[in-house]
C-alpha cells in the first residue's frame, strides 16, 4: 500500500489515478475556497446550459434509437 499524500492547502485538487490509489500532480496554487486551478476547474466545471444541452441532445438520440 503507497502512502497517499493530500494536497496542501491552497493547492490544486486535481487528483489522478485508480482503485483508490490516487496522486495529485498539480501544484498550482488556487484561492481560498476553490478547489481546482484555472486548467482543472475548466475541465470540471459544466455550466448549467452546457448540461441541459447535452441532456437534450441525450434524450433526441434515445428517441432516434426507438424510432428506428
Amino acid at each position: 500500500m503507497t502512502v497517499q499524500r493530500l494536497p496542501r492547502a491552497g493547492q490544486c485538487k486535481w487528483a489522478e489515478g485508480t482503485g483508490g490509489d490516487y496522486y495529485f500532480p498539480c501544484q498550482n496554487r488556487v484561492e481560498a475556497g476553490i478547489s481546482y486551478c484555472a486548467e482543472h476547474h475548466a475541465l470540471v466545471y459544466i455550466s448549467p446550459e452546457e448540461r441541459r444541452r447535452q441532456r437534450e441532445n441525450s434524450q433526441v438520440s434515445q428517441q432516434r434509437r426507438i424510432a428506428a
